[in-house]
């Protein structure tokens, strides 16, 4: 007891750890099994963040259907640390995630690199720089910011290279849906800071490429799986195929405004 709650001696923790990976180490023998009769057909479980099912999974989805159509992918709402426990877990088959979440020497989690998306401003037209192509981190000082809430690792990343230019962050807005961030800055209520995969064709705000000492902001992507539990073949393709098609389509909202 500490405090007056229970809490897991190191002991147990370790014990919990090893059960986790025997539970994990006998699905993946019943999924290896069933997958050896089914490799064109099955559910798919995939989770990514609200704004990566908007801005890739919507189009993507279509592509691998006409490749998998017996395949039923089924999305789910989830990012960080929630979705690598829904993996351990075997709740979900893959996850879309930033790379950086993913330390390089875990070595629970299979990954398959993707094409890094860009960090972006997004502003009312009317705003000083919004006619600019690209704008350094340390001139966004005279502006409130909305911004995705401390959740979400895009955002750490974020702060920590406020840090590193010497910002001092006036955050107006902290949300979790991207898009109230959008609705706030066409409205004239700061900059919204997104990833440049969010969709802004709805809004009428103009979007720069963030830099820091004049390189641009990116965030590595990733698609992960639990290493320990096999693959079915429509996965394995699911990943390539994603691999390619972001490579082909970003950054997803540096088109014209």
């Amino acid at each position: 007891r500490v405090g007056g709650r229970l809490k897991m001696t190191s002991q147990g923790e370790q014990l919990l750890s090893d059960c986790r990976d025997l539970l994990a180490r006998a699905t993946a023998v019943r999924e290896r099994a069933r997958a050896l009769g089914r490799e064109d057909s099955g559910v798919l479980r995939v989770a990514a963040a609200p704004g990566h099912i908007e801005g890739v999974f919507a189009d993507f989805l279509h592509r691998y259907a006409t490749r998998y159509p017996g395949v039923e992918v089924k999305l789910i709402d989830a990012f960080g640390s929630k979705m690598l426990r829904m993996l351990e877990r075997g709740d979900i088959n893959l996850g879309q995630i930033l790379a950086s979440t993913i330390k390089p020497e875990d070595r629970r989690f299979g990954v398959q690199a993707l094409k890094p998306m860009e960090v972006l401003a997004a502003c009312h037209p009317e705003l000083a720089f919004a006619n600019t192509r690209t704008i350094e981190v340390a001139r966004l000082q005279p502006y409130p910011l909305l911004l995705l809430d401390k959740d979400f690792v895009f955002r750490r990343n974020f702060d920590a290279v406020c840090r590193l230019a010497g910002l001092k962050l006036n955050a107006r807005l902290e949300a979790r849906d991207p898009r109230t961030l959008l609705a706030m800055a066409e409205a004239g209520h700061g900059v919204a800071i997104i990833p440049s995969v969010q969709r802004t064709r709805h809004y009428s705000v103009r979007t720069v490429q963030l830099t820091y000492r004049r390189k641009p902001l990116r965030e590595p992507l990733a698609v992960v799986w639990d290493a320990r539990r096999p693959r079915a073949r429509y996965a394995a393709d699911f990943c390539t195929m994603l691999a390619d098609y972001v490579a082909e389509t970003f950054p997803t909202s540096r088109s014209p405004q």
